[in-house]
């Protein structure tokens, strides 16, 4: 017996008073035993794989962009009441831009901007920043207490940045990471595909 999605409306509590339901692509693809709940935005060609939990009741909105993959048992929240990142007028919780990858165990914990291209390895704990585009934050590592950290930028396995001065001086993607993410992006688009069509274990909405 498979066990589907669970797509649901929020409850209603005082730090998020409206009712909703997440919109969700009929591109993406979602795997079995995922939660996603409330006001959610997932975009075309989104693959969110299995046992992850994207959970908009305390607060709102999220936004996950195109061709992002969320692999398994990935966390994604928002502390309550605290403030939203600002994309072009709109305030956020949670947004990333797309072409992004969440490997296995992180969790990605708003207020949270995340730039295109930008790889997030497993085990990440990401809480209050801002993450520029094609950055590569490998496995473990840390960041927080809203450091904003500019494009390109690596975050060494384990390493923990929670002083804006930190975030400063990290270097440039190395070469050798250069081009890891958009090969994990590809992998998980046809992935997910071939699940869809292949398998019972993943489905799209409508």
């Amino acid at each position: 017996m498979y066990h589907y999605p669970v797509i649901y409306y929020n409850p209603p509590v005082s730090e998020v008073t409206s009712i909703s339901y997440p919109t969700i692509s009929s591109k993406a693809v979602i795997g079995t035993d995922s939660m996603i709940i409330g006001n959610i935005t997932v975009a075309d060609d989104v693959f969110i794989g299995f046992k992850n939990l994207l959970r908009a009741d305390s607060g709102y909105p999220y936004y996950v962009g195109p061709y992002t993959n969320i692999q398994d048992n990935v966390l994604m929240h928002v502390h309550p009441g605290r403030e939203h990142v600002n994309v072009k007028g709109n305030k956020w919780g949670v947004y990333l831009e797309g072409e992004i990858s969440v490997l296995h165990h992180a969790c990605v914990h708003g207020p949270l901007f995340i730039g295109r291209n930008t790889f997030v390895g497993q085990h990440a704990n990401i809480y209050d920043a801002i993450i520029g585009r094609n950055c590569v934050i490998m496995h473990g590592a840390t960041i927080t207490n809203g450091v904003k950290i500019d494009d390109n930028r690596f975050v060494a396995p384990g390493q923990s940045v929670w002083k804006q001065e930190d975030a400063d001086n990290l270097p440039k993607v190395p070469k050798k990471h250069l081009h890891l993410n958009q090969e994990i992006v590809d992998h998980y688009y046809r992935l997910g595909k071939s699940y869809l069509y292949n398998t019972p274990f993943a489905c799209t909405y409508t």
